[in-house]
């Protein structure tokens, strides 16, 4: 009896770490997305003082802070939207639009998007959609783990 409910303990462990190292690259995945895309702006730590920022008009938003400025409530859906910038207008903002430009906005898709031989010739080249939301969730995960307490 011990040694069988020792295998159990030992599998739920085992379990515990895979999933526990999975979080952690995908949170990694964030941060080096963050890095190299965000914290220009926005600082290595997320709190609106990077190395463009005094060249801006607008202050580059501090990220830690977004939970607090919404009752405590992070909002991914909200945030992952205002990275992408596809939906909404991007006035009252100097940041990019994130998404790609030419493909459909980000939303159910029955079939996976494939751009016209044309669109490669036009404004910017064109990441596959699925590529593109997964770069924003990363962030956003990342954004998630700065959070002030």
């Amino acid at each position: 009896m011990r040694v069988r409910g020792g295998r159990q303990l030992l599998l739920v462990c085992i379990t515990l770490v895979m999933n526990t190292c999975v979080w952690a690259q995908e949170i990694e995945k964030g941060r080096i997305e963050f890095m190299s895309k965000c914290a220009g702006c926005h600082g290595s730590d997320g709190k609106g003082a990077g190395r463009i920022s005094p060249k801006l008009t607008i202050k580059p938003a501090d990220l830690t802070v977004l939970a607090k400025k919404n009752n405590g409530v992070f909002a991914p859906d909200a945030i992952a939207e205002k990275i992408d910038g596809r939906r909404g207008p991007h006035r009252n903002s100097e940041m990019p639009i994130w998404g790609c430009r030419q493909g459909p906005p980000p939303g159910l898709q029955r079939k996976t998007y494939e751009p016209k031989p044309i669109d490669s010739l036009l404004d910017m080249p064109c990441d596959p959609e699925e590529v593109i939301q997964k770069w924003i969730m990363d962030i956003v995960q990342y954004l998630a783990q700065i959070q002030e307490k």
